[in-house]
């Protein structure tokens, strides 16, 4: 394979990945708009809130990870998954713009670790997503208890979110 071959692959990858990180970037930005006008009661405040909203968008925040997790893109379509999961069995958990990168950052990590053969120790995690390593282990605990440790997602469910998501993108292409 030539050099410009091989090189343009990766370029039409690239653009392939941006594109989804995109369209989920869109889809939870959709939902925050729509969740921060919500009053939120104090018994639905979980470790995932913080005091104030990141500065970083959530397209730039799901970009950081990708870069340095070197995580495959199934692991974006089922951190979103989890998400809705965990919106499915806990209805009062309102996920807005005080808590999802740190939702966003616990599902997928805990997607690589179910998914991708090759993953980092939460230290690194934690750096990536810009939490303490002792957040990371409480946050993941928590996740993991609030998904009742249900992490396995059969292939036609999968395959459906990965479907509606390209649906999405090409609602959402100019």
């Amino acid at each position: 394979m030539s050099y410009k071959i091989f090189i343009l692959k990766q370029y039409l990858y690239m653009q392939r990945h941006n594109q989804l990180l995109n369209t989920i970037a869109q889809i939870l930005d959709e939902i925050i708009k729509e969740t921060d006008t919500l009053e939120i009661e104090q018994d639905q405040i979980s470790y995932f809130h913080s005091i104030k909203a990141p500065s970083i968008t959530l397209y730039n925040y799901l970009q950081r990870i990708a870069k340095y997790t070197h995580c495959s893109e199934e692991c974006f379509v089922i951190a979103l998954i989890y998400l809705d999961r965990l919106q499915e069995k806990h209805p009062q958990l309102v996920l807005n713009s005080k808590c999802i990168h740190r939702f966003l950052l616990i599902s997928l990590v805990i997607a690589i670790k179910f998914q991708d053969d090759d993953y980092y120790k939460n230290e690194y995690y934690a750096k990536v997503g810009g939490i303490s390593v002792r957040e990371i282990f409480v946050l993941e605990q928590a996740f993991l208890e609030l998904m009742d440790h249900q992490l396995f997602i059969t292939e036609h469910h999968y395959f459906m979110y990965q479907k509606k998501l390209l649906e999405y993108e090409e609602i959402e292409m100019p």
